[in-house]
């Protein structure tokens, strides 16, 4: 008998796979102005790093309105701040690496980092600059009103050894935490994060040492990242081009954000991004080409994270087929319609 062995998992099994688990699946397509599927479109998901088109949006506004600039200076001590060692899957360390910066880099370099590296860090520094009320004041006023309001990334991380030095117990703690009382620990971790440095460092050593981002405590910071639903993604996606940015602001965003390199010459724009924890997997991508429009929002639950390990290996590709591939796209609206 044939074993599978040493064969990779693909976008075919993943189609499998969400067909077999609809009700952990969400999907909304809007193909020009058609919604062709919805799927569990409004039931809310952890969003990972897919909230940062909302940071993105917000940061081309910025620099459209002349509050930053592009070339601004920043220096990585500053954004080394919000930096917390083997959290972010490498994404900062090769963000680094790749660019072989000196001392400082710009901001234009910083947003980069933020989209097509998905550093945290990178992250965490603009909503920083940036002002996390305008933030959320301006992405409702996009009409992404089903969606929780943008907290930083990075202090949930450090939330365990600030409230306990022993898993059980932090997890005793931070299951009980109301929203309010969650959001005012962010501020305060988040402030130790920016103007402490060696309480900072006490918190990520605790972290390692007394293994306190277990498989548990993860599920529970999963949880409470900012939520929202494909509905709303796939019509920001699509909105941005039809009439949230100007064709100035298209170009900005399309320089920074991943899918310059993905483009075709049958391609204007495309705009992805997906985030991921164990427990999660979400993505919005918008396409549009001289003769269609494209925006789809996938994000798919596994609460137990007994397929992360190959779904991550094949979610990008299976995003950008869909996009790119009618005919497999057709396929994923037949696995929920039919």
């Amino acid at each position: 008998m044939l074993q599978k062995i040493g064969l990779k998992e693909t976008k075919e099994d993943l189609l499998t796979f969400v067909k077999k688990n609809k009700k952990d699946v969400s999907v909304t397509i809007i193909e020009n102005e058609d919604v062709l599927l919805e799927w569990n479109a409004n039931q809310k998901t952890p969003l990972a790093s897919t909230v940062k088109l909302v940071v993105l949006f917000h940061f081309v506004k910025a620099v459209s309105s002349g509050d930053i600039k592009l070339d601004e200076k920043v220096a990585l001590a500053d954004i080394e701040r919000f930096y917390i060692d083997r959290t972010d899957g490498g994404a900062h360390t090769y963000w680094l690496e790749v660019n072989a910066f000196s001392e400082h880099a710009t901001l234009l370099d910083v947003a980069k980092g933020m989209m097509q590296f998905s550093s945290n860090a990178c992250t965490d520094y603009l909503i920083d600059l940036l002002d996390l009320e305008k933030i959320n004041n301006r992405m409702k006023q996009a009409g992404l009103t089903e969606h929780d309001e943008l907290m930083p990334l990075t202090p949930k991380l450090l939330w365990p050894a600030y409230v306990s030095d022993h898993e059980q117990d932090a997890l005793k703690q931070m299951s009980g935490v109301s929203h309010e009382q969650y959001k005012s620990l962010m501020n305060e971790i988040f402030n130790i994060m920016k103007n402490d440095p060696e309480h900072k460092k006490m918190l990520e050593e605790k972290i390692m040492e007394k293994d306190l981002l277990s498989f548990r405590i993860q599920s529970l910071l999963t949880q409470k990242l900012t939520k929202s639903t494909t509905n709303q993604y796939a019509h920001f996606m699509k909105r941005l081009q039809d009439e949230l940015l100007t064709t100035e602001e298209k170009r900005l965003f399309s320089q920074i954000v991943l899918g310059e390199t993905l483009k075709t010459e049958k391609d204007q724009y495309i705009w992805y991004k997906g985030g991921a924890t164990l427990f999660v997997f979400t993505a919005a991508l918008y396409r549009k080409t001289d003769i269609s429009s494209i925006s789809i929002s996938l994000f798919i639950n596994d609460p137990k994270a007994k397929n992360s390990h190959w779904i991550g290996e094949v979610f990008n590709e299976f995003m950008l087929t869909a996009a790119m591939d009618q005919n497999f796209r057709q396929r994923l609206i037949q696995a929920f319609t039919t």
